[in-house]
């Protein structure tokens, strides 16, 4: 007997209809009454995947009858597939002129599905194929920041997977995450092989795992990691004294333009010479670690509800980061999150470091405070009273300032009027400037 599908899927996909690649086969769509296609045998592993997902249009065949099951499915394309999935739906309108899946991309990286990989916004980018690594890592991210779930642990993914040695140490992670949730599995010899591109066949398997828990791969050796009962308000429960925290030690560690001494750049990178990351070392995931933080955020009823998110942070800030969250999670202004973000490697500055948080762009925006001109996201406190603002007395500006952490918002010395000509009110960092 079939299983239901899922109320967070049905909802969106009924209401759209997805092309990749091609025109659809509108026909295909009408229904969950199975569908065929004359390149997709009725015996292949992958045929149950296929129909049910063009069955209820989250992707569909092309206008001449066929799947292309063995088709690279693009890294545009899969993000589409994520955001039907995922309920998520645009909130501010993004140039579409240099891609069509900028949408999607845009979500995902708002909602974290993106941290930890280096995939810009651009043509060239989205049409690449998208590789089982770069899927490991969406899906561990999505799973946790979009559908909070809890984090899985294996006990011997080192000998499930025949070329375990191989995995790129930043991937570590995200391939036990995606492997033990039954969601991607390996090949038949054991091997992962994550450096290979993903087909249209085995995204079908991969989305339908995902969205529809009861269709993934049982893995015997894989533990869910529970999170205790929330702390109780002003009970952070991590014991962590603040004053001792990464971002008040590393006041000693700075000069006035947010240099590091050697000291600090030893500690956060493992190398004196180094000054930040760029997403590529060997040695990232020894320094840049994800922790699990609860939030709330609040549903289309107007209900609070508990998100579970993975972050990617500097393992010297990894205990505070853990400390501000909870803090802020145990607070009875229940202040809500649906967009967070941290370690990326798009410059120089303190997100690749692993030092610094993004929280909720579009409600908190990067602006030009001469023009007043927004360069990311659309307003801020000053200007709307949407529950998702930051304001200078709330809840997430004192616990973050209470860890040593600065805010792109300012200070009141300064009127809160962030730098010398812009402002980041998403932003937060270990400088006391917020920079």
């Amino acid at each position: 007997m079939r299983k239901k599908l899922p109320v967070r899927v049905t909802a969106m996909v009924l209401a759209a209809v997805l092309a990749l690649g091609g025109v659809p086969a509108m026909a295909a769509s009408a229904g969950a009454q199975g569908t065929s296609f004359s390149d997709v045998p009725a015996g292949a592993w992958y045929a149950e995947y296929v129909t049910l997902c063009s069955s209820w249009g989250i992707i569909n065949g092309y206008e001449d009858g066929t799947f292309r099951p063995d088709a690279d499915i693009t890294r545009g394309e899969f993000m589409k597939l994520l955001t039907t999935i995922g309920e998520l739906v645009p909130y501010k309108v993004i140039d579409t002129s240099e891609h069509w899946a900028a949408p999607y991309w845009d979500l995902l990286n708002d909602n974290g599905v993106l941290w930890g990989l280096d995939i810009p916004c651009t043509r060239e980018a989205l049409n690449t194929a998208i590789t089982r690594y770069e899927m490991c890592v969406m899906l561990a991210n999505f799973c946790s920041n979009v559908f909070s779930e809890n984090f899985v642990e294996l006990q011997n993914l080192q000998s499930a997977i025949a070329d375990y040695s191989s995995i790129e140490s930043k991937y570590v992670s995200a391939v036990e995450q995606a492997y033990g949730k039954g969601i991607l599995t390996g090949y038949d010899d054991g091997s992962f092989h994550g450096e290979e591109t993903m087909t249209r066949a085995q995204a079908s398997a991969v989305v339908v795992r995902t969205a529809w828990p009861d269709e993934r791969v049982e893995v015997s050796d894989a533990s869910e990691i529970v999170d205790t009962t929330p702390p109780e308000s002003g009970d952070t429960g991590s014991g962590m004294d603040p004053s001792s925290s990464f971002a008040w030690q590393s006041r000693s560690m700075l000069d006035a333009w947010g240099n590091l001494s050697a000291e600090g750049r030893l500690i956060l990178f493992g190398d004196a010479g180094k000054s930040y990351f760029t997403g590529s070392e060997a040695n990232l995931s020894d320094y840049i670690v994800t922790v699990q933080v609860k939030t709330w955020d609040i549903n289309s009823a107007g209900e609070y509800y508990t998100r579970t998110w993975n972050l990617q942070v500097n393992k010297a800030v990894a205990q505070e980061v853990i400390a501000i969250f909870e803090e802020i999670y145990a607070s009875s202004e229940r202040f809500p999150i649906h967009a967070l973000g941290g370690a990326r490697y798009t410059d120089s500055l303190r997100h690749s470091w692993g030092c610094a948080i993004d929280i909720n762009p579009v409600e908190n925006y990067y602006v030009n405070t001469t023009t007043w001109t927004a360069l990311t996201g659309s307003y801020c406190y000053k200007t709307s009273d949407s529950p998702y603002c930051i304001r200078p007395d709330g809840i997430v500006v004192q616990t973050f300032a209470k860890y040593g952490w600065g805010w792109g918002g300012g200070t009141a010395e300064n009127n809160y009027t962030g730098w010398n000509t812009t402002a980041d009110y998403m932003h937060f960092s270990i400088l006391e400037s917020g920079g």
